[in-house]
C-alpha cells in the first residue's frame, strides 16, 4: 500500500560540515541562530547599538557547532539588534510614487517621521525572512559560515558594503513578491496618524509599547554615542536609532517655536510653567485663573490648536509630495 502522506521537509538550514567531515547540522528557522547571517552582515557601528555583541566571536566555527554562545544568541536583544537595524536599512530602498515629478522616489523624510503602525514601516520587517533566504545565494550563506575554519573570521561590512547588499536585494524581493502595488496603495492613502513632521501621540504610544514589549534586558547605546562614531566613518547612511524612541511631550522641540508664535501670551505662560513641572493647581494663580479647571480647559484648547496646526502641516506635505 502506498503512503500518500506528504513527507515533512527540513524546517531550517541544512549544513554539511566540510571542515569536520561527516557532520550534518540543521539550524531551525524558528531559532534565533537562524538570524546569524544577517547579524554578521551588520556594520560595526550598528552592532555597537548593543555593546555586548561587539565581543561576539567574528569566527563562526564554534558559534555554529556548539551551544557556547547560545545564551547571547537567544537573548531578545540579539533579535532586536538584527531585526531593527536590517529593517531600517530595508526602509532606505523602498520606493513610493512621486506625485510632483511622476515616477518613483525614495520615501521622503526619515523613518522617525513615521508611525510604527504605518504599513510600509511594518513591511520592512515582513521582508526580513525573504532577505535572510536571499542571503543564501546573494550574501553570507550559512554554508559559507559553516565552512570557515577555526582561524577564520568574518570581517565587519562597511556601511557602503552593507548598503549595496541590502539595496540590491530589496528591489528583487519587492518584484518577486509583487509588493509595489501594495506599497503604492499604502503611500497614496497615508494619514496624519502615519506621518508627522513633529510630535505624534500615535507614534509616541507605539514606540513606548514596541520598546516595552520587546526589550526585557540590556540597554542600547544612545544616538548621540553612535553619532560620534559616524563622524569618523565613511557612511552612506545616517546613524539610525532602531528602537525609535520618540519624544512624548505635548510639543516636540522642532515644532514649538513655530507653533507657539501663534499663541497668546497667557497660553505661552501656561505651556512654559507646565514644561517646568508646575501642576495645574499651581499654574492657575500665576496666569490669573481662579481655579485649576480653567487651566485644564485651556491646555485642552492648546492641544486642539496643535492638532489643527499639525494637520495643516501634513496637508502641505501631501501637496508637496
Amino acid at each position: 500500500m502506498t503512503d500518500n502522506k506528504k513527507q515533512p521537509g527540513p524546517k531550517g538550514f541544512i549544513l554539511v560540515d566540510l571542515v569536520d567531515r561527516g557532520n550534518i547540522v540543521e539550524i531551525p528557522l524558528a531559532s534565533n541562530k537562524a538570524w546569524l547571517t544577517l547579524f554578521y552582515a551588520l556594520p560595526e557601528e550598528l552592532v555597537s547599538k548593543a555593546k555586548a555583541y561587539l565581543d561576539f566571536p567574528r569566527c563562526p566555527y564554534e558559534v555554529l557547532r556548539t551551544d557556547k554562545y547560545d545564551k547571547l544568541i537567544n537573548d531578545d536583544i540579539f533579535l532586536e539588534l538584527v531585526w531593527d537595524c536590517t529593517a531600517w536599512a530595508v526602509w532606505q530602498y523602498f520606493e513610493v510614487p512621486d506625485k510632483k515629478k511622476g515616477g518613483y522616489r525614495e520615501i521622503p523624510g526619515t523613518d522617525m517621521n513615521y508611525s510604527g503602525d504605518f504599513p510600509i514601516w511594518r513591511l520592512a520587517y515582513v521582508m526580513l525572512p525573504y532577505l535572510r533566504q536571499k542571503f543564501e545565494t546573494n550574501g553570507l550563506s550559512f554554508q559559507s559560515l559553516f565552512n570557515m575554519t577555526p582561524d577564520m573570521e568574518v570581517p565587519y561590512f562597511s556601511y557602503k558594503q552593507f548598503g549595496n547588499l541590502i539595496g540590491n536585494l530589496v528591489p528583487i524581493i519587492v518584484k518577486e513578491q509583487n509588493w509595489q502595488p501594495m506599497i503604492d496603495e499604502a503611500w497614496n492613502n497615508r494619514t496624519p496618524e502615519d506621518y508627522s513632521e513633529y510630535y505624534s501621540q500615535a507614534k509616541a504610544d507605539f514606540a513606548r509599547t514596541w520598546d516595552h514589549s520587546r526589550t526585557k534586558v540590556g540597554k542600547m547605546l544612545s544616538i548621540e554615542e553612535l553619532a560620534e562614531k559616524a563622524e569618523e566613518a565613511d557612511s552612506i547612511f545616517d546613524i539610525p536609532d532602531p528602537r525609535a524612541q520618540f519624544e512624548t511631550r505635548i510639543l516636540d522641540n522642532l515644532a514649538i517655536s513655530e507653533f507657539t508664535s501663534t499663541l497668546s501670551e497667557r497660553d505661552m505662560k501656561i505651556l512654559e510653567l507646565k514644561n517646568c513641572g508646575y501642576s495645574v493647581t499651581e499654574i492657575a494663580p500665576l496666569v490669573g485663573y481662579q481655579s485649576h479647571s480653567a487651566v485644564v480647559k485651556r491646555l485642552k484648547k492648546i492641544t486642539d490648536l496643535y492638532d489643527d496646526f499639525v494637520s495643516k502641516k501634513y496637508q502641505n506635505y501631501l501637496e508637496t509630495f
